[in-house]
């Protein structure tokens, strides 16, 4: 096939994928391919570095081959994950997602023997972030942490086995709770508490940092193509939404959800509730996420409907599809039950990695459909106390602009404007962490003259119902007093 191509790379929690765009950053052919979390005790959440890495080989093959001019590879990656390697980069340890708690009993230490930790790094103490993961290897696996030389995110150790360069993007690296966001170096104040120094990661670099693919099994039509490192996956949806504006916000679910906002200098508050994360040179995203997001149905999928999703599979349909249109029979307030969506513990707003899931009002009345609607109302009623979180900072009007999986959902789009009160606008392109990775790629070339200037294509627009409106006040209100109330109990109070 003729014409130019760009590929967009984003290593997700769930999977991997890799979409081929043309120089209109138009999709021309797309590949996915999930891999597995294993989370066999409370607060574990570890994956298979070796496994993401082979799925990207074979995204990677799946996408490239039907083209012959491959002008450059832009890679987005799950923005929270750590990995020890021996001298050699060979894993010695499992990789851990942002899901992992594993930590949460560490987070006391840094706030009492790192009080500015949040001011420097840009994010707030919880066991998700790598500088906590690595804490707790320290002190429970001290045999296991006195051999690794070298801790990587997911993303640094595929770009090494790929251009054989040992690099981190400042995005990710800001990421991990170990990057000053304000000199845009690794912090040493940080490093000599755990015992490590700056020889122990990655050399940290922007964006735009071209490399090199060299020879790698599988891949031998990408030889010499240009590779950028990018940025995290909720930066780049926020890049592809045409989010570098003032007035713009990007909401996002996809394993988790977030919402976020662009700025020119880091953005932080007293209270210690928002993150700010470096996308590129002068450019920050701040925000609030939500550690449950589309891994809440991935979980009722796995774990309740085995069956059904094996029906689902073997006619062709899409398990998530079933559960959209088996929510949609059901009313909004899902008969009264209020999922509080925990399972993974708690980011924003309160930071409260002790949280825990439950169905409250849970009757012989309610099934499947029932649960479903009240998990998607769940979710949405979590992004709905971001969004409160951020309102001070916001201009009066704003303008909401949505990107992926669950955009596939008109009804979880309805509930969100519902609860929002807020006009959400859809990207026509789903997996915009993929095409924000293709617009850097691009950038780096000097095909597009400016990141803020990009504008993408809206599928469709979501306007609020007014009576569904007031219905999900009541339903938002009951969902906030009930995390209130059992808030003591998870934390043990």
């Amino acid at each position: 096939m003729k014409g130019e191509v760009f590929i967009g790379v984003d290593i997700g929690t769930g999977g991997v994928r890799a979409i081929a765009f043309n120089s209109k950053l138009e999709q021309l052919s797309s590949s996915y391919q999930e891999h597995t979390t294993i989370s066999s005790r409370e607060d574990q959440a570890e994956q298979n570095p070796h496994e993401i890495y082979s799925n990207l080989i074979s995204c990677l093959k799946d996408v490239s081959q039907p083209y012959k001019k491959i002008m450059g590879i832009g890679f987005s990656s799950m923005l929270h994950s750590i990995m020890g390697v021996d001298e050699k980069g060979n894993p010695l340890t499992p990789l851990y997602p942002f899901t992992d708690n594993q930590g949460k009993n560490k987070i006391k230490r840094i706030k009492e023997e790192l009080p500015t930790f949040y001011k420097k790094t840009g994010c707030p103490p919880h066991p998700m972030y790598p500088a906590v993961q690595i804490l707790w290897l320290k002190e429970e696996k001290p045999d296991i942490f006195k051999k690794i030389k070298k801790f990587l995110s997911i993303k640094s150790f595929i770009l090494q086995k790929l251009t054989g360069d040992l690099v981190e993007d400042s995005c990710i690296a800001s990421g991990s709770g170990l990057l000053n966001i304000h000199k845009l170096s690794w912090d040493e104040e940080i490093l000599n508490f755990l015992s490590l120094s700056k020889k122990n990661f990655p050399r940290v670099v922007q964006a735009t940092e071209k490399l090199t693919i060299k020879s790698v099994s599988g891949l031998n039509n990408l030889r010499g193509v240009p590779v950028y490192p990018g940025a995290g996956d909720g930066m780049l949806c926020h890049l592809a939404s045409g989010g570098l504006k003032e007035g713009y916000l990007s909401s996002t679910v996809g394993t988790s959800g977030a919402l976020r906002i662009a700025t020119h200098k880091p953005f932080l508050n007293e209270k210690e509730s928002i993150w700010c994360y470096h996308f590129y040179k002068n450019w920050w995203v701040s925000g609030g996420a939500i550690h449950n997001g589309g891994i809440t149905l991935r979980w009722f999928r796995d774990r309740l409907c085995r069956e059904e999703a094996e029906k689902a599979k073997k006619e062709g349909m899409d398990i998530y599809e079933l559960f959209d249109k088996w929510a949609g029979e059901v009313s909004p307030g899902a008969k009264d039950l209020i999922f509080l969506p925990f399972l993974a513990g708690e980011r924003s707003p309160n930071w409260n990695p002790r949280m825990r899931a439950c169905f409250v009002g849970l009757g012989l009345h309610h099934g499947k459909k029932e649960i479903i609607r009240s998990i998607m109302e769940g979710v949405m009623c979590r992004m709905r106390a971001v969004m409160e979180l951020l309102k001070p900072s916001l201009p009066e009007k704003v303008e909401i602009r949505a990107s992926g999986g669950y955009t596939k959902s008109r009804l979880w789009l309805q509930i969100q404007a519902n609860l929002f009160k807020n006009v959400i606008k859809v990207l026509q392109e789903v997996e915009a962490a993929s095409l924000g990775a293709a617009i850097i790629a691009m950038f780096a070339q000097g095909r597009l003259n400016s990141l803020e200037g990009f504008e993408p294509k809206i599928k469709e627009v979501i306007t609020p119902d007014e009576e569904e409106v007031k219905l999900y006040a009541r339903v938002y209100k009951k969902h906030i007093d009930l995390y209130r109330r059992l808030e003591g109990y998870f934390s043990g109070g």
